[in-house]
């Protein structure tokens, strides 16, 4: 990441100044990044009673871990937040499903995601607010579609997603390569999109 932006500064001084004992300061974050946080984790569960309260949860997990934030690590708080607003996402989907082998995803034949443009590339803002395309989204094992909804829906940086996901940025290439190509292949071998080209 390069500088911070002025929202990146204020959050840091809200940060600071809840620290120092204002009870009002955090209410800055929670009014800046609800709305991102909600929206999400509703991506991410897809029932929104649930994002709602996966929010509220997110953001009294920050309240309460305020002290453990590493500035030196995120230089902003929004992949913070984002964090364990997503842990806490994959944590009620894990109890509730039980169709997600991690170690499976991670046992496939890893492949780098192209820095330049390919036939496998999506021209996601394009097309990203179709619905058939969120149909086949919706279909993606979880990792692959935090990583594609943080990088194409919320244009989170490679380093802002590797710090949300706890990864580093080669394996968040790695899924965002890999949700595209199962995306393509979704969309491509059901039906479920007449006429996308570039997947």
């Amino acid at each position: 990441m390069q500088g911070r932006t002025e929202g990146d500064i204020d959050d840091l001084a809200a940060v600071k100044e809840t620290l120092a004992g204002d009870r009002h300061a955090f209410e800055r974050l929670v009014v800046r990044h609800q709305n991102l946080i909600f929206n999400i984790l509703a991506r991410m569960v897809t029932e929104q009673e649930v994002a709602r309260d996966l929010t509220q949860d997110a953001f009294l997990k920050a309240f309460r871990n305020l002290r453990q934030f590493d500035q030196k690590q995120y230089r902003a708080v929004r992949p913070w937040l984002v964090k364990i607003a997503t842990n806490s996402a994959l944590d009620y989907l894990r109890q509730v499903k039980s169709t997600v082998s991690f170690e499976q995803i991670m046992s496939e034949e890893p492949y780098l995601e192209p820095i330049s443009a390919s036939d496998t590339s999506i021209d996601v803002e394009r097309i990203l607010f179709v619905e058939k395309l969120n149909q086949a989204l919706s279909l993606l094992p979880l990792r692959y579609r935090q990583a594609f909804i943080l990088r194409y829906q919320y244009e989170f940086s490679y380093d802002e997603i590797g710090k949300a996901m706890q990864e580093n940025e080669n394996t968040v290439r790695t899924l965002l390569f890999r949700a595209k190509e199962r995306l393509r292949k979704l969309i491509l071998t059901t039906g479920k999109a007449d006429n996308v080209n570039g997947l």
